[in-house]
């Protein structure tokens, strides 16, 4: 069996953070963190991550800075990414999603289960949940 896709939570609250990655966890996937845009955008570069999760308002390096770098980067082919934010009603997300493509816009306070779902259902369109079995609270995937 092949390693389990590798998650990035670029997230600078911890106690958010660590229940972000408890609960992804338990799906039976690897989880990686970071604790704001600049070590994620430091890890992202190492390669081998299949889905980025990241918090919009952070310090040195927001989330929305943090795709627009990566943008910037010739040559390299994002992962699928999530923007977590508590100014949803301040954001454009039909517009961010457009700039960004991102697979999905989640305004806090959400579920982590909600999170996990979204996360399966990127892999799964990726390809990155062939031949392999996880779980989702009991429910075989």
């Amino acid at each position: 069996m092949s390693a389990p896709p590798k998650i990035l939570i670029v997230e600078d609250d911890p106690v958010f953070r660590r229940v972000l990655e408890f609960s992804i966890s338990k799906a039976g996937l690897s989880i990686e963190t970071a604790v704001d845009g600049e070590a994620g955008f430091e890890r992202l570069m190492e390669g081998g991550i299949s889905i980025m999760v990241t918090d919009f308002q952070m310090p040195r390096c927001n989330g929305l800075e943090l795709l627009q770098r990566l943008q910037a980067v010739e040559d390299y082919q994002r992962p699928p990414a999530i923007l977590c934010t508590a100014k949803g009603l301040e954001l454009n997300g039909d517009a961010l999603r457009a700039q960004f493509n991102l697979s999905g816009i989640l305004h806090k306070p959400f579920s982590p289960r909600k999170l996990t779902e979204l996360i399966m259902h990127c892999l799964d369109e990726g390809g990155h949940l062939a031949g392999q079995s996880y779980s989702l609270g009991g429910d075989q995937l």
